[in-house]
């Protein structure tokens, strides 16, 4: 099995991506202790799952440097949302089924914010 470029970067930085994740979650969800569940790497991506203490502050982020995509994922009340940002497109959400939804009024807004934190984070790490 061999090592791609992502995974060396990964766990050169491992240590500052988790510190870094932990403090752009602490901006929205300033008084939760968050559980990094998994990182993992697949497919040339990087996938983290964020745990609260209440499953409304749950989410999953997942980056794809290739395609220069930041998806985050949680639970609105109608289910599960999921917000894919990219630098040009800016926003888009879609439902678990696929639909296309406007913004969930409960995590739109806090998952548009961590989306305009993270992506450039992560861009700045895995894309120099």
């Amino acid at each position: 099995m061999s090592i791609t470029a992502l995974e060396k970067a990964f766990h050169t930085v491992q240590p500052d991506i988790h510190e870094e994740a932990a403090k752009i979650a602490a901006l929205i969800f300033p008084k939760t202790e968050f559980q990094l569940l998994c990182r993992n790497i697949e497919n040339e991506s990087l996938s983290m799952t964020f745990k609260g203490r209440h499953f409304s502050e749950n989410f999953r982020l997942r980056f794809f440097p290739k395609r220069k995509t930041l998806v985050l994922s949680g639970y609105y009340k109608e289910g599960m949302a999921h917000l894919t940002y990219t630098p040009s497109d800016k926003y888009n959400w879609r439902d678990d089924r696929g639909f296309k939804i406007s913004s969930p009024g409960c995590i739109g807004e806090k998952f548009e914010f961590m989306a305009n934190e993270f992506y450039p984070f992560l861009e700045e790490f895995f894309l120099g």
